[in-house]
């Protein structure tokens, strides 16, 4: 027999929840979350498949991954509360200053440059739209606060590596 990837379970609105466990509608806070969590990781990985082939930029690579797989975390964090840890925090803050540090910006920008950048920029945004779900799920104790600080993080460090990428594709940031 042939693997089915359609269920038929969630013909009528409603998916399961594991955390919850029970079926929920699925426009539920939780799974509107976890909704716009995969949006941003899924505009990460098409970041990830435009970035050009430079020697500086193959590291960026593994960290975009690395990003991606701690989104992940994130989602599971619910049922699985080891799975996100002030070490992730101190992580992503390390990354911001690597990679924002070597040329901060003087003036607001407008979101755009090269393409694997301005991807990056969708996916910040994507982010900010997930931090704004997390809050009502945060002060519901429905998901650890934890959450909240590196969500927050995550959108600094993709503007700091969409930067990254437009210097060194020789791309000059557009004031506002």
């Amino acid at each position: 027999m042939t693997a089915r990837l359609y269920t038929r379970t969630g013909d009528e609105g409603t998916t399961f929840c594991f955390f919850l466990n029970k079926r929920v509608p699925k426009d539920h806070p939780l799974m509107e979350f976890l909704g716009t969590l995969d949006e941003a990781n899924s505009h990460i990985g098409l970041a990830r498949s435009l970035l050009p082939q430079l020697r500086e930029l193959d590291e960026l690579n593994t960290v975009l991954t690395s990003i991606q797989r701690l989104m992940f975390r994130i989602g599971f964090l619910p049922s699985k509360p080891e799975s996100l840890s002030e070490d992730d925090i101190t992580w992503i803050e390390e990354l911001i200053d690597k990679y924002y540090g070597e040329a901060p910006l003087k003036s607001f920008i407008l979101p755009g440059g090269h393409m694997a950048a301005s991807q990056l920029h969708i996916a910040r945004t994507v982010v900010r739209r997930a931090e704004r779900r997390l809050v009502s799920l945060v002060n519901e104790g429905l998901y650890p606060k934890l959450a909240l600080k590196a969500i927050n993080r995550l959108s600094d460090l993709l503007f700091a590596l969409a930067l990254y990428v437009n210097r060194i594709t020789g791309i000059e940031e557009t004031p506002v």
